[in-house]
């Protein structure tokens, strides 16, 4: 038979002074022992491999070995050794998933009235209690009330809230939490350094993430992952014998998503996908970076990410070319495309579509600002004479022009709108002022290159469906807004499907940021147009906000 012990068992602690994680209550059980305040009834609740059961039984030690009680077990007398072995006569360990009767709890409560036979006290260790039926539970209360004194009842639970209160009032409750992330590495390199193999500390970072705050699992996964390396741990081996994914893809997909490289977005998804990895876990594991990066970006403070150094480094150069605005904005993205994940019958498309819309997602600007240039605008329009009256006077002054639809202008891509074939009628003697003040703004603005007549060819060039709805189309240009005015029954698909790839055009042709209004045939000629966005005042919060003129509301009449 084998002799061989799994790093689990080997490991496991024989004093509290090795219990990881739990001081809070390995003080108070080892004082409790010292001053003799030992209880009838424990309950120790808390997560999975956390340390439950090793205390109950290093707690068992205390309190049978030959020295005892003590808070420091010698470990080879005899107690000892039959309580680490399991083969003691006075310590039992029983599963309440599988002694869940009454019958069971009747024979402990006739066998609890006999002395122990070696130890001091009789301990009785019963794991997953809240397992135990209701009738077991209540025929356990008798004996919890008034147990003889050589009793001891140690009950261990990761399910606290379905123990009955009344079990809970006659129980000293310690509840251990999860082991931290910190600890657990340090753990892991003990075991390792003693064993004498080599490692990375990538590798023990990893197996620790992946453990979750377990540490019995951290020592089942490392034990796994030794298999499969053979000699040195390295990071490659946890992640291919756990099936893990290469977190550089995480760090790949944050850089695509902040540098707005929707390509490269798309191109990650598909070697994720076809590695074969879980996409709603890859997703979790990008919102825990993003939540990663934007807390590196707010605070500056990289001791509060449990990550080696060199994964800190690059996460700081990621977090500099982005606003924590934006990433926060990222992060709702992603969150909202995890949920899109979970339940998608495409979880692929779903993930693409928010990685896609978070690439997409510019930056915002300060709230203050904005409202320090409209007021500016305001301010201007104040000055103009505009006034609270909702209207510009120098547009009343100017000749009509509802229905005078302007040629549409041709373009240069390297320089300036050529000149329309027909002049812009001159301003009203009313006017000339304000015309002139609207200039000054106009060429204190950086100049803004316009389209030419290659537009519809470059626009062919990325889209052929594109190119055909905009056939015939006509384009004119004032500042950063484009009229296209194209056949009545392509203008829904413009609108709609196909939207987003214009305006992506759009900017890459001109260079900029350009806000696009869409019109069907007849739609230019009824829409007063001079009345709207010839007014500087407008424009310039057209410019500012990046919208478009939907209707125009301002009275007439006043």
């Amino acid at each position: 038979m084998s002799s061989y012990q799994v790093i689990a068992r080997k490991w496991r602690p024989g004093v509290f002074e090795d219990v990881v994680g739990q001081a809070h209550i390995t003080r108070t059980l080892r004082n409790a022992i010292a001053s003799g305040r030992i209880a009838h009834a424990y309950l120790f609740s808390g997560p999975r491999g956390v340390g439950k059961t090793t205390a109950a039984r290093i707690l068992a030690k205390c309190l049978n070995c030959v020295n005892g009680p003590t808070v420091t077990p010698c470990g080879v007398c005899e107690s000892c050794k039959g309580i680490t072995t399991g083969s003691s006569v006075d310590v039992f360990e029983i599963d309440g998933a599988s002694n869940n009767s009454v019958d069971n709890i009747r024979e402990i409560s006739e066998s609890v009235r006999y002395v122990p036979s070696i130890g001091k006290y009789k301990v009785y260790i019963i794991d997953e209690v809240h397992m135990l039926s209701t009738a077991a539970f209540n025929a356990l209360l008798k004996t919890l009330e008034e147990p003889p004194p050589h009793a001891i009842f140690i009950f261990a639970t990761t399910e606290v809230h379905k123990i009955p209160a009344t079990i809970l009032s006659r129980c000293q409750r310690f509840d251990f939490k999860r082991i931290p992330f910190r600890d657990i590495q340090a753990h892991l390199r003990k075991i390792v350094t003693k064993e004498g193999m080599a490692f990375e500390d990538e590798a023990l970072f990893l197996l620790a993430r992946e453990a979750d705050g377990s540490l019995r699992d951290s020592q089942s996964l490392l034990e796994q992952a030794i298999a499969f390396a053979g000699g040195e741990l390295k990071a490659s081996h946890v992640a291919e014998s756990l099936g893990l994914m290469d977190r550089s893809i995480l760090f790949e997909i944050s850089e695509a998503i902040v540098g707005k490289d929707p390509l490269a977005c798309l191109n990650i998804v598909e070697k994720v996908y076809e590695f074969g990895y879980d996409l709603k876990r890859a997703t979790s594991d990008l919102l825990e970076h993003l939540r990663d990066l934007t807390v590196l970006k707010v605070t500056g403070e990289a001791s509060l990410l449990d990550l080696p150094d060199c994964e800190t480094e690059r996460l700081a150069r990621i977090s500099s070319q982005a606003g924590a605005e934006r990433l926060q904005m990222i992060f709702s993205i992603i969150s909202k495309g995890y949920e899109d994940v979970s339940r998608s019958a495409h979880p692929r498309y779903s993930l693409e579509m928010a990685l896609l819309k978070a690439a997409h997602f510019d930056e915002m600007e300060p709230l203050a600002e904005l409202i320090a240039r409209l007021e500016g605008i305001a301010a201007k329009a104040s000055a103009t004479g505009g006034g609270g009256q909702g209207r510009v006077p120098a547009q009343a002054a100017q000749p009509p022009q509802a229905n005078v639809r302007p040629a549409a202008v041709p373009w240069k891509k390297d320089g300036a709108p050529a000149v329309s074939p027909k002049a812009a009628p001159a301003p009203a003697p009313a006017a000339v002022e304000e015309v002139k003040a609207a200039k000054a703004v106009k060429e204190a603005q950086p100049q803004k290159t316009g389209p030419d007549n290659g537009l519809l060819e470059f626009i062919g060039n990325r889209s052929k469906e594109l190119a055909g709805l905009l056939s015939g189309a006509v384009i004119e240009a004032e500042g950063d807004v484009v009229n296209i005015t194209v056949h009545a029954r392509n203008e829904a698909k413009l609108r709609t499907f196909h939207r987003a790839s214009l305006d992506a055009c759009l900017k890459d042709f001109y260079g900029r940021p350009v806000a696009a209004t869409i019109n069907g045939n007849g739609a230019a000629q009824a829409a007063p147009r001079n009345n709207k966005e010839a007014d500087p005042v407008l424009k310039d919060a057209l410019r500012i906000l990046g919208g478009r003129i939907i209707e125009d509301r301002r009275g007439t009449n006043v």
